[in-house]
């Protein structure tokens, strides 16, 4: 039933998927941005073939971004800008500039024989924050507020003019106008760990007025980072894992029933994990070049931070049937399903378009995230706990039929059929359970599930293809 999966799609996430194919600088870069350190530094530090080709690519590309000023604009945000928006680089010529340092940009054009271009002669760097405001040198050598158009937010230069409320190596919390709250994940990957939570969990208790979960790196988060569970499974510490769930759970159940609107805005992918801590927002917004999806079979794991629970009320709030929901929802979550688009998402209830919504230009996606939680606030009420009825236990032969059907046609593998039973189990009554479930109780249920799997070789084995050569081996 799972699909085999590698790259960006991946089930939870493996930033160092394919390692034995990069460099050591690319490896100690990724390391870097995982303490929020300056990965540039690292790519070009080093006497490899690797580095110097590095530095005398970026000191001939530096130069000459840095050469259109004065001659095509003053302001050097607009060549960063146009770099951004037009070629899809994540920070502008000028923003990596200041990230290398003066002293280290006069090697890197030594070493290709080029003189500092006039526009990097004045002192201080090209941007700074001055009274709490970003600004940009202009080439007569002054400091101008940088220029946004009117419901444009660009996070990743706001926050240079803040100082988080409370953060570590994974994620940080901030203080917006109007007293809101902003959770920002910052991980390699954006790849979720005690710590991302241990934020999340603050955000609940240090909510404001409203709390919104946004970050604008290219993908919101590609889920749990796996090789913890890697590390679990090898130590045998299987109390370790449903600590780990149990912290999860608990942190995204407390952003669920804070007394204040959550919004979720993410872009890029979403997947696994970083799809669960939006299913417990009151509204998304979505940038329309959005993937989600639990993705999770893939590696041989369920999703175990909510992600059954949610999507079995969501379907069952569609169909009107626990029967028809449990059906719907393992089908999603054992095929890995996922959504690139907010209406494909929406197919699998991952997206609901009678209350979420969307944007094109991902510059406007905060500021329509404040607008959101801004309009909730009069009236707002915490939802109410929901109770699950158990899908009648006769649905499992029939799901067992299906599977074992797939795995002679050759369409699934043996441990495909594990895990979809495993995935079913947390949604169909069994012998000794009762008719319903709290959501506690199917938290319980997912954790389970979640270790039952992680004890057999062959979810190891998939866990370790991923981390180790970047794609599931099917078994």
């Amino acid at each position: 039933m799972a699909r085999p999966l590698s790259g960006e799609g991946a089930p939870l996430a493996t930033p160092r998927a394919l390692n034995k194919t990069l460099p050591d600088a690319a490896l100690r870069a990724a390391d870097t941005t995982a303490t929020r350190g300056e990965p540039l530094l690292e790519i070009i530090d080093g006497d490899d073939d690797c580095a110097r080709f590095c530095r005398r690519v970026l000191g001939r590309v530096l130069a000459y971004a840095a050469s259109l000023v004065p001659d095509v604009t003053d302001s050097p945000q607009d060549i960063d800008d146009a770099m951004k928006l037009g070629f899809n680089w994540q920070r502008g010529p000028f923003e990596m500039i200041d990230a290398i340092g003066p002293e280290k940009m006069a090697s890197l054009f030594a070493e290709v024989g080029l003189d500092a271009p006039s526009a990097l002669a004045g002192d201080g760097p090209v941007y700074r924050a001055d009274d709490s405001v970003l600004t940009v040198r202009h080439a007569d050598g002054n400091y101008r507020p940088v220029s946004l158009p009117a419901g444009v937010m660009r996070f990743h230069m706001t926050r240079q003019t803040m100082t988080p409320i409370t953060s570590n190596n994974a994620a940080s919390l901030f203080a917006l106008d109007g007293d809101l709250r902003l959770v920002e994940f910052h991980s390699k990957a954006n790849a979720l760990t005690d710590e991302s939570m241990q934020i999340v969990a603050a955000a609940a208790e240090d909510h404001g007025a409203g709390i919104i979960i946004h970050n604008d790196a290219q993908h919101f988060s590609a889920g749990v980072d796996l090789n913890a569970f890697r590390a679990y499974i090898e130590a045998g510490n299987w109390d370790g894992i449903d600590g780990f769930l149990a912290r999860f759970q608990q942190a995204v159940c407390m952003l669920k029933y804070t007394p204040v609107p959550v919004v979720g805005a993410p872009s890029g992918l979403a997947a696994g994990g970083g799809y669960e801590v939006l299913a417990h927002c009151d509204r998304l917004v979505v940038h329309t070049n959005s993937v989600m999806g639990l993705v999770e079979a893939g590696v041989g794991v369920v999703p175990g931070g909510g992600g059954i629970k949610d999507t079995y009320f969501r379907w069952h709030d569609a169909k009107k049937s626990w029967d028809d929901a449990a059906w719907q929802t393992w089908m999603n979550i054992g095929y890995g399903a996922t959504g690139s688009s907010p209406q494909l998402s929406a197919r699998m209830m991952y997206f609901l378009e009678s209350r979420d919504d969307t944007v094109m230009n991902r510059d406007r996606l905060l500021p329509r995230a404040i607008e959101m939680v801004t309009a909730m606030q009069d009236g707002y009420h915490a939802p109410q706990p929901p109770v699950a009825q158990l899908a009648d236990g006769a649905l499992a032969p029939k799901m067992d039929a299906f599977m074992q059907e797939g795995i002679d046609r050759g369409d699934f593998m043996p441990h495909d059929k594990t895990v979809a039973m495993a995935i079913a189990s947390v949604m169909l009554r069994g012998d000794g359970d009762g008719e319903t479930a709290d959501e506690q109780e199917l938290y319980a249920r997912e954790r389970a599930a979640f270790i039952r799997l992680a004890k057999t070789p062959e979810t190891h084995a998939r866990i370790c293809s991923m981390l180790d050569d970047g794609a599931a081996i099917r078994n």
